[in-house]
């Protein structure tokens, strides 16, 4: 590819202008991770979305598309290393991914500090699962803990005191799976009354699992629930991250993810699934019920 004179000199100014961002990635992160809310970095709010802005000479009338994998796990709670993960997320070409470990935000601490160190190419969203007694809630861009264990209600009302946005995870579910592990994975028709941000629509499983992604698609409809919709892999296996998707607009990088969420301006949507890739899924899926079974972990995967 070939570039004129004045594309080139266009290129230039753009990249020296964001070299300070790119340079102080790792002291800018320090400043904001132990705050009380969530903000962003300027490498993650300018540096990463510019790389896509600098192809384009009249940037200022372009609006990028983004892509996000709002719902990952890594070993810190149930999940495949954190270096697959994020070498997963740079493969997948995401602009911002979330880890959210099953009650805790360490994974998505670690995960952030990787991004910034490393100087990869998308921001992680600090964020956990949580356990409320009524099903799985996801809290994104939060810098604490939120207790399991509560209501939906209070769950997504603690989540809100952090600054964060709620995401009702998986919110249907196949029954048999509540039954094994004796808790409610899902908040079901909770999404109705709870205050949620966003939805999980796409909970990306191969096969027939995609039926209570459509329940719960058909559900909001019904009802009139104008919030955001999410896609997602709910990933335990680092070749699964980016099956699910949640797409938003916005040339502010994760910031613009915030914000498109908070509007209820997002899609879901999930990936193609390979014949191996589905029977990989089903033999770790059983594998994994097995082994949470006898730990007594309240996780599928």
């Amino acid at each position: 590819m070939h570039y004129s004179e004045d594309e080139f000199d266009h290129f230039l100014n753009h990249i020296e202008h964001l070299e300070k961002y790119h340079d102080d990635a790792e002291k800018d992160l320090k400043k904001v991770e132990n705050l009380e809310f969530w903000q962003p970095t300027p490498y993650e709010k300018y540096f990463i979305p510019a790389l896509r802005l600098v192809n384009y000479e009249n940037s200022k009338d372009v609006t990028l598309l983004n892509t996000a994998d709002l719902h990952i796990h890594t070993h810190v709670s149930d999940g495949d290393l954190l270096h697959r993960v994020l070498a997963a997320a740079t493969y997948q070409k995401l602009d911002a991914i979330a880890i959210t470990e099953h009650n805790n935000i360490d994974g998505a601490i670690e995960g952030r500090r990787q991004v910034h160190k490393r100087r990869l190419k998308f921001a992680v969203v600090p964020g956990s699962e949580i356990s409320s007694k009524d099903g799985h809630i996801g809290g994104l861009f939060i810098n604490k803990d939120i207790p399991l264990g509560l209501s939906a209600l209070e769950t997504v009302n603690r989540i809100h005191d952090a600054g964060g946005l709620a995401v009702a995870h998986h919110p249907y579910t196949p029954p048999f799976i509540d039954k094994i592990f004796k808790i409610k994975l899902g908040c079901g028709d909770l999404i109705k009354e709870v205050p949620f941000d966003a939805i999980e629509c796409t909970n990306a499983v191969p096969g027939y699992g995609s039926h209570y992604n459509m329940e719960a698609h058909e559900f909001m409809k019904k009802n009139h629930i104008h919030v955001s919709i999410t896609g997602s892999s709910d990933a335990h296996f680092a070749a699964f991250v980016g099956k699910g998707k949640t797409y938003y607009s916005g040339n502010y990088g994760v910031f613009s993810l915030y914000a498109m969420l908070k509007l209820g301006l997002t899609q879901g949507s999930e990936g193609y699934w390979k014949f191996s890739e589905k029977m990989l899924y089903r033999m770790r899926f059983t594998k994994n019920i097995i082994k949470n079974i006898i730990k007594k972990f309240p996780s599928i995967n």
